[in-house]
């Protein structure tokens, strides 16, 4: 395998030529919803996340349903770390990768990813950078300036997809592992935007207790009859 090449999860999913692949939770003509999608240039659905709804993890399946691997977040982990693993395993054993900030203190998105092979950790095999939520991440084969693939808020596809954004996949590059990066990453944004939503709704609750209490004291209290 030359330097250019990218097998991480399975090397069916690779292909010789740079591919274009769509990622949105409401695919053409598909009635599940929820999980996020990845959708090729013929407007099939290629893979789907599927999160668990007890065991804190989720699995991305290819278009026959089966898993091909299982992403989790690590508790406790400094750097926001999530593993993947092979199939639907958890376990040491099966693991293929690891990501995580490049610091626990930067405000950027900058990511670190680690085969697992890779046990020192000295030098990181992928390093992403841009932002997720703005749809500009693009993912670099270590430290070098090879480009795996470039996210991109527009999709190239020739169709019409609804909440859709894209990513663009050089030649030689396995998509499924960009499809399970973009995963991870969805499910971050995620967990993001629900505890966004709940301080909101803490402040939005907080605030009208007090306009309440203040209203109480100007009045006296609640009126008798």
């Amino acid at each position: 395998m030359d330097s250019s090449q990218v097998a991480v999860i399975n090397p069916l999913f690779y292909a010789a030529y740079p591919i274009d692949l769509a990622f949105t939770t409401k695919p053409p003509g598909d009635k599940k919803r929820g999980g996020l999608a990845t959708v090729d240039a013929a407007g099939n659905v290629v893979f789907r996340a599927n999160k668990s709804s007890w065991g804190g993890f989720t699995q991305l399946r290819d278009a026959s349903g089966h898993t091909i691997l299982t992403v989790q977040d690590k508790f406790w982990s400094w750097h926001s770390r999530w593993q993947a693993f092979a199939g639907e395993s958890t376990e040491a054993k099966d693991l293929l990768f690891s990501i995580k900030r490049s610091s626990a203190w930067k405000i950027h998105d900058e990511w670190f990813v680690f085969l697992a092979v890779n046990t020192k950790e000295e030098n990181c095999d992928f390093k992403i950078v841009g932002s997720y939520s703005k749809k500009n991440y693009t993912i670099f084969k270590g430290d070098s300036s090879f480009v795996v693939a470039q996210l991109t808020k527009q999709h190239e596809l020739k169709m019409t997809l609804k909440h859709a954004f894209g990513a663009s996949i050089s030649a030689n590059c396995d998509y499924s592992f960009v499809a399970a990066l973009i995963t991870i990453f969805h499910e971050i944004d995620a967990t993001r935007n629900v505890a966004t939503w709940n301080a909101t709704a803490r402040n939005a609750s907080r605030n009208a207790a007090a306009r309440n209490s203040a209203m109480m004291g100007s009045t006296g209290g609640p009126a008798s009859f």
